[in-house]
């Protein structure tokens, strides 16, 4: 028993220490919990209101981002309480500390030593910290833009979806470490077999993230495969023989971490997963640039690239290793910097998108090894210098030992000090909003306006937030951003749930202050027309608070039947489209519907195609914008392409309204508008009202 607790009271210290340094980076976020009203903050804590009220996941709300993200932040609040200041806490306490067990895994691969990674991993995530801080350390310069992912949750909160890696790494070198310590005491029995323990955890993990959980389970089971090559050569019996055990227990690891995460519910994880799959990669983007239609179009990222270098370079150690230990760090490297870029590989191609993708990640795993090739070299040079010296080859690993838990406990200690103080000092001209348990700036008097005048007003929120946090309420339809609501069951349900329910009021981002709301209502226009036709704002956005507009019905069809004639023009890759009414002053919207084809050449995808697009430019609004000095652009969107019918706005000035459709890619896409209907006009709220 002492044995076993002088073996882990170290690392249970590492991790408090770890855990501290997080608790600065999320406390130092926590001061000001100001926020954007369609940015990743409430996004990260939406699902976990849900989860915390006794829904269930995947059955009663959707959870985009993984089921990481919801236990990980749900299980703090638990214990810390349930409020949005304190989830902008748990949040960045979650980003930073999965940043630092990637600091951990990375350095048990390259640094070869338990007791090596147990003092560089601290002191390496103190230097981060202050490099993510800003404070003129070596380097900052050059790492800080690499970490960003580590600096701040962002809007996916990227760096938790990417922690399934590095946990799924630690855990098993854990079990791994824990089977080679019960095979020489010959209590195997109490251990998992590494043929068990690799599949389970690379299966049960995948959830985690849907796109991450996939990269990390290819990683770890090319990894694994090339272990099992070291172990049996040609004996491919043996082989196949682990690999059909692998894909079997992986299958149950994922078929009972789906029970639990969803309580039971896997057919709802299923379907919100397939939904989330089915419109990925057409629903998301304003640019027809940024879309991914041939595989060559995808833009490799630099730190990528260096990675998968890196990982060439770990494989074949594995097989150079003499012993089986150190081969199995090798794979671990190898998972490590091959599901990074694989990570992002896998986003952009699911996603259709050229960039933009996770790239975060490689970046952030460069940033971490840079300095551990340097200091595994440095140790191997001190090593060689001091063969046949115990003593000073001693006492020089004792002072690096102090020194870097001197450093790792001094940042700790001057953070909290400082945290401490500022908290003291009081928060200047912020204002403490006691329903949402946090700081804010002149949102505070906003927030104040809006639940003023929605007292005792159920609400209908697209993009639920701050409103409803303080009002106690929950989306009705559990999809918290109706940018979630992917795939046609899920659409239908949102739809429904909203022409069905009896709430007072609909709330709205307002596209004055919020630009990606132009887009949302276009891409969306399956839901806002039934809002343009039943229901109007009660008022503009600066009296309104200044951020959304709150609509209610109006008790009558909105639709001004508006004559207009509509003309197309289309050569089989292009179509415009006029709406023309025949009051030459009119501006509104025209819902319009239109019937079309879309087509690709046969050999498409021999060719190497991966998706093909429907993008419409919305000509009018951008015209308008350019008028107002506003960015254009921002109300482009994508038509599914696996349709023949499907509803679009038209934004109409001085009696004219135009769009274009456009077939991507040009080489091998057609698109043909059949018919075009006017359905209803409606007075252009986004465009006009404001």
């Amino acid at each position: 028993m002492k044995q076993t607790l002088k073996r882990v009271l170290p690392w249970v210290l590492l991790l408090a220490v770890l855990a501290g340094l997080a608790a600065v980076h999320g406390l130092d976020a926590n001061f000001d919990a100001s926020y954007e009203i369609m940015n990743g903050d409430f996004q990260n804590y939406n699902p976990v209101r849900h989860l915390l009220a006794g829904q269930a996941p995947y059955q009663d709300f959707a959870v985009y981002l993984g089921a990481g993200e919801l236990y990980s932040v749900g299980g703090l609040l638990l214990v810390l309480g349930n409020s949005f200041g304190r989830s902008v806490f748990a949040t960045n306490f979650c980003t930073w500390f999965y940043f630092e067990l990637l600091v951990l895994a990375a350095c048990a691969a390259v640094l070869g030593r338990g007791r090596r990674a147990l003092f560089a991993c601290p002191a390496l995530s103190a230097w981060f910290l202050l490099i993510a801080h800003d404070v003129p350390v070596p380097l900052q310069a050059q790492l800080r833009p690499l970490i960003e992912y580590a600096a701040r949750n962002g809007n996916s909160a990227r760096m938790m979806r990417g922690a399934a890696l590095p946990l799924a790494i630690l855990l098993i070198l854990l079990g791994l470490r824990v089977w080679a310590r019960r095979d020489r005491t010959a209590q195997r029995g109490k251990a998992v077999a590494p043929w068990v323990l690799v599949p389970a955890v690379a299966g049960f993990l995948v959830p985690w993230s849907n796109d991450m959980g996939a990269a990390m389970y290819i990683s770890v089971a090319l990894g694994y495969g090339l272990f099992l090559l070291r172990q049996y050569g040609t004996a491919w019996k043996r082989i196949l023989l682990r690999v059909g055990q692998y894909i079997l227990i992986s299958c149950v690891g994922l078929g009972v971490s789906v029970l639990l995460i969803s309580f039971g519910h896997p057919i709802a994880w299923l379907q919100q997963t397939r939904g989330v799959s089915a419109f990925q990669g057409w629903y998301y983007g304003t640019s027809a640039d940024g879309k991914l239609c041939y595989l060559t179009d995808y833009i490799p990222q630099p730190a990528g690239a260096l990675c998968l270098v890196l990982a060439v370079l770990f494989a074949v150690g594995i097989f150079r290793c003499r012993r089986n230990r150190s081969a199995a760090l090798a794979a671990a490297g190898f998972a490590l910097c091959l599901g990074m870029p694989l990570w992002n590989l896998l986003y952009c191609i699911l996603s259709g998108s050229r960039e933009g993708g996770p790239t975060g990640g490689a970046q952030a795993l460069l940033a971490i090894l840079l300095p551990l090739f340097v200091l595994r070299a440095v140790l191997e040079l001190a090593g060689r210098l001091l063969q046949g010296h115990t003593k000073p080859a001693h006492l020089l690993g004792y002072a690096s030992a102090a020194g870097c838990t001197v450093f790792a406990c001094a940042v700790l200690a001057v953070g909290m000090t400082g945290q401490v103080q500022s908290r003291l000092g009081g928060h200047g001209d912020l204002t403490y909003v006691p329903e949402l348990g946090g700081w804010f700036g002149d949102q505070a008097d906003k927030l104040a306006t809006e639940k003023a005048m929605n007292e005792g007003k159920t609400l209908f929120g697209t993009y639920s937030s701050a409103l409803e946090a303080m009002t106690g309420q929950l989306q009705p339809t559990g999809v918290d951003y109706i940018i979630h609501a992917m795939g046609d069951r899920q659409r239908l349900a949102y739809l429904t749930a909203f022409q069905t329910g009896t709430f007072d009021r609909v709330v709205t981002p307002s596209a004055k202050v919020a630009l990606s709301e132009r887009w949302s209502r276009n891409a969306n226009w399956w839901f806002y027309r039934e809002l343009y036709r039943w229901w109007s704002p009660v008022a503009n956005t600066y009296n309104s608070g200044g951020m959304h507009l709150f609509w209610e019905r109006t008790g009558v069809c909105n639709d001004l039947a508006q004559p207009c004639t509509v003309d197309l023009a289309q050569d089989g890759k292009t179509v415009t489209l006029t709406v023309t009414t025949d009051d030459p002053t009119f501006c509104g919207v025209a819902d319009v519907t239109l019937d079309y084809t879309f087509s690709v050449d046969s050999g498409y995808t021999l060719r190497g195609g991966l998706h093909s697009f429907l993008f419409c430019t919305a000509v009018t609004e951008n015209e308008l914008c350019v008028a107002a000095e506003r960015d254009p652009d921002q109300g482009n969107f994508f038509l599914p392409t696996d349709r023949s019918v499907y509803n679009v706005p038209v934004t109409i000035s001085d009696g004219v309204g135009t769009i274009t459709l456009e077939a991507l890619p040009q080489d091998a896409a057609h698109v043909t508008v059949n018919t075009a209907t006017v359905e209803a006009t409606y007075f252009d709220w986004e465009y006009f009202f404001e």
